[in-house]
């Protein structure tokens, strides 16, 4: 007996509701595979929200985190 005749034969003699659950499992699984095979589709980074958020601030990111480092030290 092939693995797919066993599959059927088991799925079979299910009640139609869990027939229903098997068939939405394969399908998932299908989806799965099917994202697996696609390109990774990142967005480049300067695409990003967050890219350029300090350029509106008109602070300069370093000396802010100069600043701040600074001010741990003093604490530690």
């Amino acid at each position: 007996m092939t693995l797919i005749e066993q599959i059927q034969s088991l799925v079979s003699q299910l009640p139609p509701e869990k027939q229903s659950e098997a068939l939405e499992f394969v399908n998932h699984l299908h989806q799965q595979l099917a994202e697996a095979a696609q390109p990774d589709r990142r967005r480049p980074l300067r695409d990003h929200p967050a890219f350029g958020s300090w350029r509106e601030r008109k602070i300069d990111a370093l000396q802010y985190e100069q600043a701040l480092r600074a001010e741990w030290d003093q604490r530690a």
